[in-house]
């Protein structure tokens, strides 16, 4: 009887708790392959005033209408990574969503906005735009958005706090920031914008304000009351950039900290959702699969801790882990992805779920290249 207990308890862990993760072997080719289907969605789909496709049900082939304009930008964002791995197309589409965006750019008071409607504009819109605009710079060197970005910094700088925090809307009626209107995201996506401004324009000003993001962050998730602990991909995005500025900063050991308990956080998220797949007792035990976006979002930020882990010798250790989970998320992916270049929960895609993921591929790839392993 005893014997027969710890076959039974081996048995219901194997079965529950260890299941296997289904990462595949991935190649930087199948990655390649993948993210240009992702571009081709996207070219597809984008309408003639330069705006996606934005909620599409599949088994209805239904248009299920909305939008977000902060998701737009995050668009054009990927896009212009995706230009920058050499995609074809990619250039082109992400200027049609340029020039939308452009007409909803508004004049405030301490520079311009993106406007989310016609009384808010948001700082993440703000930040992503630039994003993307600082990725077509650099591959280009054409200056035509120059300005248009500095301005869009000036207008970030005023939504930063003296503590580093970040308020994430903006009354245009009022034109002014709106109190305690904090986001899980725009923090980190007006830190990465900010860092990607001070390689761009050093002599603007705008390290300190990326500085001052980057020591509030660590304490961030308990001043704004953020519960359970947020997996900040966008931070993630905003320290590897400041690792790469020419004379970057020293890391304290609070960011060291706050640091490793993201990596560990979404490497553990990654190893759950690669256990998960559409058999009945994995949904039972599992959950369904996650939202492309979701699983991007995973590959996003242990890609930038990788970077990260690779300037600070108190996060060294994570780096071959951190590789490896970095390709899990990537096999995953390109597994999960449709015919038609999309990734669908319950057949029905957004065009986050197309931002995120393309992104995850193309930043997968200089981590196929090492062959790390653990």
């Amino acid at each position: 009887m005893g014997l027969l207990s710890w076959v039974v308890t081996a048995g219901l862990l194997r079965a529950v708790v260890l299941q296997p993760e289904r990462c595949g072997d991935v190649t930087f080719e199948e990655t390649q392959a993948a993210a240009t289907l992702a571009v081709n969605w996207l070219q597809n789909n984008q309408n003639p005033n330069g705006s996606w496709l934005y909620r599409y049900d599949r088994a209805e082939q239904e248009d299920l209408g909305g939008y977000n304009n902060v998701r737009h930008v995050g668009a054009i964002e990927a896009l212009e990574k995706a230009a920058s791995a050499g995609i074809d197309g990619a250039s082109e589409t992400s200027l049609g969503g340029i020039r939308w965006a452009e007409r909803r750019l508004v004049d405030v008071e301490n520079g311009i906005a993106f406007a989310d409607s016609s009384t808010r504009a948001s700082a993440g819109g703000a930040a992503l735009l630039v994003a993307g605009l600082a990725e077509r710079r650099d591959r280009t060197g054409d200056p035509e958005f120059d300005e248009l970005m500095i301005e869009l910094g000036n207008f970030m700088v005023g939504t930063v706090q003296p503590n580093g925090s970040v308020l994430g809307q903006y009354d245009l009626v009022a034109d002014e920031v709106v109190p305690q209107s904090w986001s899980k995201f725009y923090t980190g996506e007006v830190f990465w914008a900010l860092a990607r401004l001070h390689m761009l324009f050093p002599a603007e000003g705008f390290d300190e304000p990326t500085l001052r993001i980057a020591a509030y962050l660590p304490q961030r998730d308990d001043v704004e009351d953020w519960w359970p602990t947020i997996p900040d991909h966008w931070s993630a995005y905003g320290f590897a950039t400041m690792a790469n500025w020419p004379d970057p900063p020293d890391l304290n050991d609070a960011q060291v900290g706050w640091i490793s308990e993201q990596i560990e956080l979404q490497s553990l998220q990654i190893r759950y959702e690669s256990q998960r797949t559409d058999s009945w007792w994995t949904y039972v035990t599992r959950g369904r699969p996650t939202l492309g976006a979701g699983l991007g979002t995973l590959g996003e930020a242990l890609n930038q801790w990788w970077i990260v882990a690779g300037t600070d010798d108190r996060l060294a250790e994570f780096r071959p882990t951190i590789a490896e989970r970095g390709r899990c998320v990537a096999g995953v992916l390109v597994e999960r992805q449709a015919d038609d270049g999309a990734w669908y929960q319950f057949d029905v895609t957004q065009i986050d779920d197309q931002q995120h993921t393309l992104s995850a591929l193309i930043f997968s790839q200089p981590l196929i290249a090492a062959g790390e392993s653990p």
